[in-house]
């Protein structure tokens, strides 16, 4: 083999590998932005995302939580994808998580070659008990939960069921994929065995907690921006859906991502600014909205929510101020959109709230 050829395979073996190192991400893609805590921006990486972080907690003050309690959620769920931040504490939702016994692939798949494990990416994880890590067994059921249709009570209706406390467990599947060895065969889309059971969740979080809901919030937003490639892979028969690499996979418009080099125009680039796939970003931070408005009513709310029609923003409205959020910037300009959170954050300080009063029911008999 002449030297010639030799650095040819070298180079396209690192291409390759540098476009599937990381094939199944979550949605909303974080964006460079460092993680703030107690007034300070922290450096990246880890990087956040602007409508799981910084936009949560405006819809969070907005829902009529504390300031604390909004907090709460956004750090939380930002963790879903992060698994662990550090700002005045170490902020982990790792903490008492566990994953069953990995199947046997030798049973699973007999018949087929299965020498390569292609899913869950262990190496990948931050947290290696986080359950709700990008690169875990439980990354489709958190990340690309089909949120309508016949699979959606099982997956954004049982987490949904956790997140309010109506159960304690929570029922999720796990998947695995194998295949054979060799980099054209290391993508879920390529496998030559996969394989989901279903299995109940060991985590830490308590069920019906603020950072459970924060969870569920995240799962529900996830469910929107993927919402086209969920589609897609249900079409092509998949078991769970994930991002495509076009080179290796061929190309589905809807899951095609490079998660290492992102842009204003791929699959998530496109969820803001004036692009088509936007509107999505947008019906997903109301669906976000609509959960903590009654999620504050039935719970921790100290005020009423604000009604969307409500001016925030001079003549603009809450609803007005999500889509100004979404369609302004495009996905490299965060700091932009950090700062027009920012300001929303300031400009609901400043607006009359009404508390919210909640009479118990045995103080309620004995008057």
């Amino acid at each position: 083999m002449s030297n010639r050829l030799r650095i040819v395979r070298v180079i396209v073996t690192i291409v390759l590998t540098l476009f599937i190192g990381v094939t199944l991400v979550g949605a909303f893609a974080e964006e460079p932005l460092g993680f703030r805590d107690g007034g300070t921006t922290y450096p990246t990486p880890p990087e956040i995302s602007t409508v799981h972080d910084d936009m949560t907690f405006v819809l969070a003050l907005a829902a009529g939580f504390s300031i604390t309690d909004a907090h709460t959620l956004r750090i939380w769920d930002q963790l879903t994808d992060s698994e662990i931040l550090t700002g005045t504490r170490v902020y982990s939702n790792g903490l008492g998580g566990a994953f069953p016994p990995v199947p046997d692939a030798d049973v699973i798949c007999a018949g087929k070659i299965h020498s390569a494990n292609i899913w869950p990416r262990w190496q990948d994880m931050t947290i290696s008990t986080s359950v709700t890590s990008r690169f875990g067994p439980y990354s489709p059921y958190f990340h690309f939960p089909h949120i309508s249709g016949s699979r959606a009570p099982v997956e954004i209706g049982a987490l949904h069921d956790w997140a309010w406390g109506l159960t304690n467990t929570l029922v999720a599947y796990e998947a695995y994929a194998w295949g054979k060895p060799g980099m054209l065969n290391s993508t879920v889309l390529q496998a030559t065995c996969r394989y989901t059971q279903t299995t109940s969740i060991t985590t830490a979080i308590p069920a019906g907690s603020l950072p459970a809901f924060a969870t569920y919030l995240h799962s529900l937003a996830d469910g929107y921006s993927h919402r086209d490639c969920i589609a897609t892979m249900d079409g092509l028969g998949m078991p769970w859906a994930t991002h495509t690499t076009p080179e290796i996979d061929g190309s589905y418009p809807a899951c095609d991502y490079h998660p290492r080099t992102p842009q204003s125009d791929d699959v998530h680039g496109r969820e803001f600014f004036t692009y088509t796939d936007s509107i999505r970003t947008e019906e997903a931070l109301r669906h976000v909205y609509q959960e903590l408005a009654a999620r504050s009513r039935a719970r921790e709310g100290v005020y009423v929510p604000l009604d969307l029609s409500t001016p925030i923003s001079g003549a603009q409205t809450l609803s007005e101020t999500i889509s100004v959020f979404v369609h302004t910037w495009d996905f490299t300009q965060a700091d932009q959109r950090r700062a027009y959170a920012d300001a929303l954050v300031a400009k609901l300080a400043t607006i009359p709230r009404t508390p919210q009063y909640r009479v118990w029911l045995p103080v309620a008999l004995k008057s």
